[in-house]
């Protein structure tokens, strides 16, 4: 006959496992939501008041528990495709520029740091053309 030892072992063993399938279920719902948030507190941060207009979305489930990540699509010109991406991965928060090719595998990723490093970047996109504020002056 097994030892009562071996019983208590495995039914605790159970317990914590209920447990920790728990926390994992609900880290999971909450995942998305978090991710959306910080992303949309951070690019505040880094980009100013503006940034509240930018429409974020979780950007696929990466080990939930400590890694937030989540996209700002911007605009699609002259077949390059401009999206914000946001992570925090164990507590350091990025917010990165994605410039891709809409019919080629090129893209660039850029880190963005200010509002105004934010509007070097894009001068150096074709979108540039269309919210370049100098466009409408004669002088």
């Amino acid at each position: 006959m097994s030892h009562p030892i071996m019983f208590a072992a495995a039914e605790r063993l159970t317990v914590v496992e209920k447990r920790r399938a728990a926390a994992r279920e609900a880290a999971f719902r909450t995942w998305g939501p978090r991710s959306v948030t910080a992303a949309a507190k951070f690019a505040r941060h880094v980009l100013g008041d503006a940034a509240v207009t930018l429409d974020w979305d979780v950007l696929g489930l990466v080990s939930f528990e400590e890694h937030l990540q989540a996209v700002a699509s911007l605009d699609t010109v002259s077949g390059q495709h401009l999206e914000l991406y946001y992570t925090d991965q164990g507590g350091t928060e990025r917010l990165h520029l994605r410039v891709s090719c809409v019919s080629c595998p090129s893209q660039h990723v850029h880190d963005v740091t200010s509002l105004e490093q934010f509007g070097q970047l894009l001068s150096q996109t074709p979108a540039w053309q269309s919210i370049n504020p100098r466009n409408g002056d004669e002088s």
